[in-house]
């Protein structure tokens, strides 16, 4: 983020224009003119007794009103007291007595500046550099609020004028370097970031800044390294610990993460972000409660944040808290009808609450909205499933792996082939089993049902390895049991002459309208 902070050095220096001959005398009773008391003024807020200088200027004023000067200084030593409202207004006073005067259109642009008022401040900064065009102090400020404003180039303009007339300049080194970020020169904006560090390497800005290069470069120990010279410059700067802990979090250093979080949010406990962040460390170091926590405290800062809710809903319904769940997803809704997470989310609820019919007519919605939402058409495909409507499980879970076959968990192989071994896809099935396979290799479950799906096919040699493999790695005692005989039909189909297997649970191929034996086998 941009800082809209006027730099100290503005206008901290007072306007003198007494020739020698008319200084004033040194006693208070003895003044006896504006001038006399302005005179003092000055010399009293040279020695920083500035409550002096005030009451000096102020019996200067009341001789003489239209004393700008005068005005202008008892301006300066307010500001210098932390009192903006009544500097602001000495400054506007001097203007308005001479609207010329360059150091008060400074002063108040800067004063402007300092209170994001930044259309006001780029009006003064600009009518002061039309009368002063090389003043450094002047084009810096004016630079600022136009990268407030969004004006990058126009800022970069300014600044490449501050840095011909003094190139060893690092604060403008920083603000240029702000403007290519905006303007997405990105080499150029770390080069500047280098001058600016190079020139003075206490600039904490600078390191914090460069580390958000380096992350979004994918450097991402340069960018924690960055952060902590940031942080041991400036310890107070909340923002500086929370992108430490995003960097660590992307390092795969979660742990580490948290207590960067939780300075942040002791510097300031209404950092939004910060506060989502450890949420979502606190959701991959498996403390749900805490997520939890950290998200409704998110939602009093952010209320009508849709994500927040989803977020949220998304921890309820891992937890089993299904009713909670679909009530912040309808939150969502509310704030963002056509949110096809939101959807999604709410009718994967419905589903697991055993409403398939409520859990389809969201999932259409959300497809609707987003055709190529991946998560929308597992969960679509899942209370297909559940409504025994197998043939479009098998399209959904296909369509899901087609679009992201790269991201294509065994899960969703699994739900695929097993789908396809009801709907008599046994071609189809042994491939998907086969990709599952390949991804855990010790998945009996997926041995067993590809085993089945050979022998369907009539391959049974391959289905009797199959059957042995599954019982090599299976641990429940039905699965093994139900595979130990579909292995003796196998062997005992292998060779007619073994004696045949008695059962009255064999396993029947799935009938055309419905998956038969094979839907109640305990393996799946």
């Amino acid at each position: 983020m941009i800082s809209s902070v006027p730099h100290r050095t503005a206008y901290m220096a007072l306007t003198i224009f007494l020739v020698t001959g008319l200084w004033a005398p040194t006693n208070l009773a003895t003044a006896e003119s504006a001038r006399d008391f302005y005179a003092q003024g000055v010399d009293a807020q040279w020695r920083w007794d500035l409550d002096a200088a005030i009451m000096l200027y102020t019996r200067a004023l009341a001789l003489n009103p239209n004393l700008s000067r005068a005005a202008f200084n008892r301006g300066v030593a307010y500001r210098s007291l932390n009192d903006e409202d009544r500097a602001l207004a000495d400054f506007t006073r001097a203007l308005t007595v001479d609207p010329r005067f360059v150091d008060a259109l400074g002063a108040r642009g800067v004063v402007y500046l300092k209170r994001k008022a930044y259309d006001k401040a780029l009006a003064d900064l600009s009518k002061a550099i039309e009368l002063r065009p090389d003043d450094v102090i002047v084009l810096r400020g004016r630079a600022e609020a136009n990268l407030a404003l969004g004006n990058a180039e126009q800022a970069k303009n300014d600044i490449d004028r501050v840095l011909k007339i003094n190139p060893q300049d690092s604060q403008s080194y920083f603000l240029r370097a702000e403007a290519n970020r905006s303007l997405g020169n990105k080499a150029d904006a770390l080069a500047d970031l280098d001058k600016t560090l190079t020139l003075n390497p206490k600039e904490a800005r600078a390191w914090l800044r460069r580390g958000n290069l380096y992350f979004s470069d994918g450097k991402v120990k340069q960018a924690i390294d960055d952060y902590s010279r940031a942080i041991a410059l400036d310890a107070k700067n909340p923002a500086a610990f929370n992108n430490r802990g995003w960097a660590r979090i992307r390092a795969g250093e979660v742990e580490a993460a948290l207590p960067d979080f939780d300075r942040a949010l002791a510097l300031d406990p209404a950092f939004a972000v910060a506060l989502k962040n450890r949420a979502a460390v606190y959701e991959r170091m498996e403390r749900p409660d805490s997520a939890l926590s950290d998200y409704t405290r998110l939602l009093t800062l952010t209320p009508s944040d849709p994500a927040i809710y989803v977020a949220r809903g998304k921890i309820f319904l891992d937890m089993g808290k299904i009713a909670e769940a679909i009530q912040d997803f309808t939150k969502a809704l509310e704030i963002q009808p056509e949110s096809a997470e939101a959807l999604a989310l709410r009718g994967r609820g419905e589903v697991m609450l055993g409403s398939a019919n409520k859990g389809l007519s969201d999932l259409d919605a959300a497809l609707t909205i987003d055709p190529n939402n991946v998560q929308a058409l597992i969960y679509r495909g899942t209370a297909h499933e559940a409504s025994k409507s197998y043939d479009k499980a098998v399209a959904d879970f296909s369509r899901a792996v087609s679009l992201d076959p790269a991201s294509a968990t065994a899960g969703l192989y699994y739900q695929l082939a097993k789908n396809q071994l009801v709907t008599r896809e046994f071609d189809g099935a042994v491939r998907h089993f086969t990709k599952v396979i390949e991804m855990e290799p010790d998945n009996g479950l997926a041995f067993a049902n590809r085993g089945l799906a050979y022998k369907f096919k009539g391959d049974l040699s391959l289905a009797q390895a199959d059957f042995r493999k599954a019982l090599g790695l299976l641990t429940k005692p039905s699965s093994i049991s139900h595979v130990k005989e579909l292995l003796q039909e196998t062997e005992a189909a292998m060779d007619p002459s073994r004696r045949p297997v008695t059962r009255s649970t064999a396993p029947r191929e799935p009938s055309s309208t419905g998956p038969g034996d094979v839907s109640a086998s305990p393996y799946w």
